[in-house]
């Protein structure tokens, strides 16, 4: 199970040294993430890396405050789609499930390279946009903070607390069902 084994290493770990990642390594997690199926073989998948310290220093200028443990990170990759590049089946549009795919093969790679690798949501999309000139029709979905395991201590006491906590993740049968749907595969409701 040496592929399972690399899904369960992944975590969305926040201390990062700031230590410069080899292009070659980059150049791999691309090469990894472009393997990923897609429907026609559309490949609705852009990455964009930064590791220029003015682009970075942009890029990490629009980030929330709640983290502030991506400013130590030497690259960022911007993960960017358009529901066009892709097959649409009625209301249902595969870009967003095959950039995905696209996106989690990234991140083994990463791991399988030593590195950490923590996908955000926290960021002004304009402004990161504008940053990497990324035209307004496109679709900024998500930006991967990648760097080689750092020292936690600069980290907040939750997010300490979270990177030292077990994982935790549902139950099987909260998400998988044989044969049929049943009523247990619904969030819990709190």
């Amino acid at each position: 199970m040496p592929v399972l084994s690399t899904f369960q290493d992944r975590r969305a770990y926040r201390a990062m040294d700031a230590r410069p990642i080899d292009e070659e390594v980059l150049t791999r997690l691309v090469e990894a993430a472009v393997t990923a199926p897609s429907a026609n073989n559309s490949q609705p998948w852009r990455f964009i890396t930064v590791t220029d310290p003015a682009v970075l220093a942009e890029v990490k200028g629009a980030l929330t405050p709640g983290n502030y443990w991506a400013q130590s990170a030497p690259a960022i990759t911007a993960v960017v789609t358009n529901d066009e590049w892709s097959l649409a089946i009625g209301d249902r549009v595969f870009a967003p499930f095959e950039v995905g795919m696209a996106t989690m093969a990234y991140q083994a790679q990463a791991v399988s390279e030593g590195l950490y690798i923590h996908p955000i949501a926290g960021f002004n999309a304009d402004a990161v946009k504008e940053a990497l000139k990324i035209p307004a029709s496109e679709t900024l979905l998500t930006l991967l903070i990648i760097g080689y395991p750092g020292d936690d201590s600069t980290l907040r006491e939750h997010h300490l607390a979270s990177e030292r906590g077990p994982r935790v993740r549902l139950p099987l049968d909260r998400v998988y069902a044989k044969d049929r749907w049943n009523d247990g595969l619904l969030p819990k409701k709190s």
